[in-house]
């Protein structure tokens, strides 16, 4: 797989650092892109912690290896001799060492660059690997943003942010120039999510509705701000919903609706018509407890995260559980996570996890199958 972020160890001056530097150098080299990780976990001694970068664990067959963790600019590019120098001189990070978000919500990603919502600063934080610099969108007047919750793009590379405070979906364009927006807020109740279709003429806004009111439901609009039809309302029957916070569009043209109070995934056509669904409510393989992010790659299949399991799980497109990664963890170490949230898949098949409790995002690769 050709070569995205820039070979690096993630966990400089770190305790976790200590531990992968201890292991074997085939370890360190999985920790880089291109490289080829032979080892599924790094323990010097019985009372560390494991390391897991692969997933599946032996002796199945890896799908997916960890790869980065993108918490600042320093992340994606390699550090000055002047920023090194100050940083052993100071004992300080280097400017591009410090943290460029707060709490990483929402994610989307495409050509090398990652969106990463950010309620707590106000903007969208952009990894421009390519350009190898981190920068924020959305923060100049007249369309500012203030709390971004939820993102989608298009094939058009068009960035289409929900704003919760607003009440309106922003739309950039792939470098963050404002171009349009889509509604005003009064056609919701508590909006939640934001999908679109590929060509773009179909926008979604999940309503996760009132505690005791029916108007859980799917808003469709053009881009021009019309409604075009509604999903809903509140109840368990096929194509109802209850509690959606969030959708999708597969590229042959599937809504996915995230329906976490009913535990389950609906499939719907991009004009509304229900398709099918799968999940139910438990703490088995497959089953959903508090499911809270939704992704979808290339062929098809669906990620879902959840807060309970912290992990991310994934299916066929008719709902067959395929593996999982991540797991609970209030160590800082990859694949553990505190409190998992946003997920978003590139078109590299890329899979891009945040997390609130630990403030970082981290990044699988698929793994080359033999």
């Amino acid at each position: 797989m050709q070569a995205l972020f820039r070979p690096r160890t993630d966990f400089r001056n770190s305790r976790t650092g200590r531990l992968i530097l201890a292991g074997a150098a085939s370890l360190i080299l999985s920790l880089t892109l291109g490289g080829c990780t032979t080892d599924k976990t790094a323990s010097t001694t019985e009372d560390e912690p494991e390391i897991q970068l692969q997933w599946p664990a032996p002796p199945d067959n890896a799908r997916f290896t960890y790869e980065a963790r993108l918490v600042s600019e320093a992340s994606i590019r390699k550090e000055t001799d002047e920023e090194r120098l100050k940083r052993t001189l100071t004992g300080r990070p280097a400017p591009t060492e410090e943290p460029v978000y707060r709490k990483p919500a929402a994610l989307a990603a495409r050509n090398g660059r990652i969106y990463v919502a950010d309620p707590a600063t106000n903007a969208i934080v952009v990894f421009d690997v390519p350009r190898a610099r981190a920068y924020k969108i959305g923060v100049r007047e007249p369309n500012q943003i203030l709390r971004p919750i939820s993102m989608a793009m298009d094939s058009q590379n068009n960035l289409f942010v929900l704003d919760a405070t607003l009440g309106k979906v922003m739309v950039y364009d792939a470098i963050g120039l404002f171009k349009y927006s889509v509604g005003n807020g009064k056609d919701w109740t508590r909006a939640a999510g934001v999908a679109v279709s590929k060509d773009g003429k179909k926008i979604f806004v999940v309503d996760r509705g009132s505690v005791e009111g029916d108007d859980h439901k799917i808003v469709a609009y053009a881009p021009d701000g019309s409604e075009l039809f509604r999903i809903g309302p509140r109840g368990r029957a096929p194509g109802k919903l209850n509690i959606p916070l969030a959708a999708t569009v597969t590229d042959d043209g599937t809504l996915l609706v995230l329906d976490s109070g009913n535990f389950r995934i609906q499939a719907f056509d991009l004009d509304g018509n229900y398709k099918l669904h799968f999940g139910s409510v438990g703490n088995g393989l497959g089953q959903f407890s508090r499911p809270r992010s939704i992704a979808t790659d290339r062929e098809g299949r669906v990620y879902v995260s959840d807060a309970s399991f912290n992990n991310v799980q994934l299916f066929s497109p008719t709902g067959e559980l395929l593996m999982w990664i991540g797991s609970a963890g209030l160590r800082d170490l990859p694949g553990q996570f505190g409190l998992i949230a946003g997920i978003a898949v590139d078109e590299t098949g890329r899979l891009y996890i945040s997390d609130h409790y630990h403030r970082k995002i981290e990044v699988y690769r698929p793994t080359p199958t033999k």
